[in-house]
């Protein structure tokens, strides 16, 4: 004989419907609903696999996670906003230069370059001065690649950096500017812990 099926009013029919339709949720909105769970880790997570679908429509989701208490969160809040290369998000992530956690602060310097605009240009010079070495090495590769020239001067400055990596980063960032930076690249000749990288940039410059 089978068995009669559950009516409505029996007791675990309701959290089984909800079970059900929370399985049967399209990926996108059962994401941006997860990036506001009460765990961080679960919040983390929605936040990166956001990015990576390159869902456009989290757009809003994810600059909101730029202001989660958790640095785990925000850094990977930065990190897909840098997959969805949307450039509305440069005010919202210029804000995060100043962040406490200094893995916050490395990613945003490293997706304001990807995203090449140059609203991004002063926190990024500001960056340069950052605490961390990472942190100043992608604010120079980040400057490169968008190629405004007031980052020209700050740059050159940089080139006395006490870290070989920035240096060498500051150096093929005016290589990337272009001829703007010639000039800063021959005084650069004369700084010594850099004269051999300011000659090989300059022989790049087209």
């Amino acid at each position: 004989m089978r068995p009669k099926p559950k009516a409505d009013s029996e007791p675990g029919f309701d959290a089984q419907e909800e079970l059900q339709r929370q399985l049967s949720e399209k990926p996108s909105p059962a994401l941006r609903a997860s990036i506001t769970d009460a765990d961080p880790f679960v919040r983390a997570i929605s936040a990166e696999v956001l990015g990576r679908m390159k869902d456009g429509s989290a757009l809003d989701a994810l600059i909101r996670a730029l202001k989660d208490p958790s640095r785990y969160v925000r850094e990977k809040a930065v990190l897909s906003l840098g997959y969805l290369g949307d450039k509305r998000a440069v005010a919202a992530l210029v804000e995060l230069l100043d962040d406490e956690a200094e893995t916050v602060r490395i990613a945003v310097t490293g997706v304001l370059g990807h995203l090449r605009d140059r609203l991004a240009v002063p926190g990024l010079i500001r960056a340069l001065a950052d605490k961390n070495p990472v942190a100043r090495m992608k604010a120079a590769v980040s400057l490169g690649l968008i190629g405004d020239e007031q980052a020209i001067l700050p740059l050159y400055q940089v080139l006395n950096d006490d870290n070989e990596s920035v240096r060498k980063y500051a150096c093929d960032a005016l290589v990337a500017i272009g001829k703007p930076a010639i000039p800063a690249l021959l005084k650069a000749l004369k700084i010594e812990p850099v004269r051999a990288y300011a000659a090989q940039s300059l022989t790049k410059i087209k």
